[in-house]
């Protein structure tokens, strides 16, 4: 992933030349940049069907990789098919993952639902985080598997280790490793099932103490009611806030993509200020208005949130400010308790203000930009 990530440099050092190295159709809300070898696209559907020689980046609403990366693959959206072949590393996250290809290394794959279909080859070791995970395919190493429910029936070349709910052992199950399982809940098994290093229950971890879980809960609710103060005070006081907002709507891919880049470059550049004295003060602000950032971007996406579920709910009530500062602060709320589910709460969290980082940076763009251009 060294590559994806110095590729995401090279892009927001480019910024300036955005239109010309990105192809950007608006009617489709698509993003494609080709950097060397390796490939980056955002919007609401990607289709990978051609080959990438590098490695592959995509987020969009739906990702589906028919065809061949010769490096690694990162894919995030509400759904990821990974159907082709994957040269080296595969990582995938969203609500429903599903693997039905070749993967000659090892895959990290986490989602509400994550099935590896009985045609997929994964040849290294699989971690999974999903409140759903199906194994059915073949991996050749370890498997990891913590969240929810998970079902095995195929071929596991090395052992595996499982944390959640119900831990079931299909009649095609095949783990020629240990099985070492976490869970409240007696493991399943199909009497076909084998297990040739034998199977250890591990005893459930010890929660920690009522005190120390009280002055969590205390500091979640401090920091959740802040929050939800600074989005009622942004959408009453800088009306512009409301195009951010919408940005996150319309473009979700591609503010996905920016704000990843944005968040971690822009340290990056200011520290480089920093260092060279001359640039101190102008880094020093950088890193400030970086942080502001941070709380901007990750409120405009709850606000995005409460928008959706208020023209669900009472489409008329959008142009209210009122319902809209209300909805905002449910949206607030939203992602505060979405946050702490175990290991997909921070996915979330961070997909979240990812993609309010980047609408701030589009929003931005098209204002800076002149007309005409």
């Amino acid at each position: 992933m060294s590559r994806v990530l110095a590729g995401f440099l090279l892009v927001l050092l480019g910024l300036t030349t955005f239109t010309v190295q990105a192809q950007d159709n608006k009617a489709t809300d698509l993003v494609t940049v080709d950097l060397g070898t390796d490939h980056f696209a955002a919007g609401e559907e990607i289709n990978v069907i051609k080959a990438v020689a590098g490695d592959l980046l995509a987020a969009g609403r739906e990702v589906t990789i028919g065809e061949k990366v010769g490096g690694d693959a990162a894919a995030a959206g509400g759904t990821v098919r990974l159907d082709g072949t994957v040269s080296e590393n595969a990582y995938a996250a969203g609500g429903q993952v599903y693997v039905n290809g070749t993967i000659a290394r090892n895959a990290r794959l986490a989602g509400g639902n994550v099935e590896i279909a009985p045609s997929s080859r994964i040849e290294g070791g699989v971690s999974i985080a999903a409140g759903q995970a199906r194994v059915n395919g073949s991996i050749g190493g370890y498997l990891q598997s913590a969240g929810g429910n998970l079902y095995i029936d195929g071929p596991i070349g090395g052992d595996v280790e499982a944390a959640g709910g119900q831990i079931e052992l299909g009649p095609n199950a095949r783990i020629n490793g240990k099985l070492r399982y976490r869970s409240r809940s007696a493991l399943k098994q199909d009497v076909g099932a084998q297990v040739l290093g034998g199977i250890e229950q591990v005893p459930v971890s010890v929660s920690m103490p009522s005190v120390g879980r009280g002055v969590a809960r205390v500091v979640f609710w401090i920091w959740t009611l802040g929050l939800m103060l600074l989005v009622a005070i942004l959408l009453f006081l800088l009306p512009g806030f409301g195009h951010v907002i919408g940005m996150v709507e319309r473009r979700p891919g591609a503010s996905a993509l920016l704000g990843f880049a944005m968040l971690i470059c822009i340290p990056i550049g200011s520290l480089i200020l920093i260092v060279t004295l001359v640039g101190a003060p102008l880094g020093l602000l950088s890193m400030a208005a970086y942080f502001a950032l941070l709380l901007v971007g990750y409120v405009a996406a709850a606000a995005a949130v409460g928008d959706w579920l208020l023209k669900r709910l009472r489409h008329g009530s959008l142009e209210e400010l009122g319902w809209r500062i209300g909805a905002a602060i449910c949206g607030i709320f939203v992602i505060g308790i979405l946050g702490q589910i175990p290991i997909l709460g921070g996915l979330i969290v961070f997909v979240a203000l990812i993609m309010g980082i980047g609408a701030v940076g589009l929003q931005m763009t098209s204002v800076l930009r002149p007309a005409g251009h």
